[in-house]
C-alpha cells in the first residue's frame, strides 16, 4: 500500500469515527403544557367565596336606595342630587372592568380582591363622617364603587380558572349570588337603620364587606 492509499485509508477512517452531533435539545414541558383545570375539588370553595362577594357586593349595591329617604331627610337635597350617589357607585363598580382586568394580570386576584374589599370598607366607612351629599359621591360613589369594581371581577375570573367542563355551570352558581343578595340585603339594611340609624346601619356595612 502506497503512502497516499494509506494516507486516504486514514482519513476515511477518522471520518467514519466522527462523532454524530447531538439532537436539538427539547422544550421545556413545563413551559409548553398547559395545566388542566381540576374541575371541581378546591375550586368548589373558590364558587362559594365567589358567590358570597356577589351576595354582599350587588346586595349592597343594588339596596343602596333604602338610604335615600333617610339621606334626603338629614342633608335636606333633593331626590335627584341623593339618587346620584347610587349612579355613581354602579357606574364606577361596571365601568371599572378595565383597571381590574390590568390589575389582575400583574397581581393575582387575590390580592387584588383584598385591595378591593379594604377600599370598598374605607369609603363605607368614611361615610359615617359625611357632612353633605357632595362627600357622599366621592366615599360611597368612587371609593366603595372602585373597590367592588376590584373585588367583582377577580371573583368572575377565578372561577374560570378552575374550572373547564363545568366552567359554565360554576360560573352560573357564582353570580346567582347577585340575586339573592338584593333580595336578603334589602330588608337587613332597613332593619339596621331602624335599629341604629343610618350612620349605624353604614358602618356595620362596612365592616360586611370586609368579612
Amino acid at each position: 500500500m502506497t503512502q497516499v492509499e494509506s494516507a486516504k485509508a486514514k482519513a476515511e477512517n477518522g471520518a467514519a469515527e466522527k462523532p454524530k452531533e447531538a439532537p436539538p435539545l427539547a422544550e421545556d414541558e413545563d413551559e409548553t403544557q398547559s395545566v388542566t383545570p381540576p374541575d371541581g375539588g378546591w375550586g368548589w370553595a373558590v364558587v362559594f367565596a365567589s358567590f358570597m362577594i356577589h351576595v354582599i357586593a350587588d346586595g349592597i349595591t343594588y339596596s343602596f336606595g333604602i338610604f335615600m329617604v333617610e339621606l334626603i331627610a338629614v342633608f335636606d337635597a333633593e331626590r335627584g342630587a341623593a339618587g346620584l350617589i347610587p349612579s355613581i357607585l354602579v357606574g364606577i363598580t361596571l365601568g371599572s372592568g378595565p383597571i381590574a382586568s390590568s390589575l389582575t394580570n400583574r397581581f393575582g386576584c387575590r390580592l387584588v380582591t383584598i385591595a378591593g374589599a379594604l377600599l370598598a370598607a374605607a369609603g363605607m366607612g368614611l361615610s359615617v363622617a359625611a357632612s353633605s351629599i357632595s362627600l357622599l359621591y366621592f366615599t360611597v360613589g368612587v371609593c366603595t364603587g372602585l373597590g367592588f369594581g376590584l373585588i367583582y371581577l377577580p371573583a368572575i375570573v377565578s372561577v374560570s380558572m378552575y374550572f373547564e367542563k363545568k366552567r359554565a355551570f360554576a360560573t352560573g352558581i357564582a353570580v346567582c349570588g347577585s340575586g339573592l343578595g338584593t333580595f336578603i340585603m334589602a330588608p337587613v339594611t332597613k332593619g339596621l337603620i331602624n335599629q341604629f340609624g343610618w350612620k349605624g346601619a353604614i358602618g356595620i356595612t362596612a365592616g360586611l364587606i370586609l368579612n
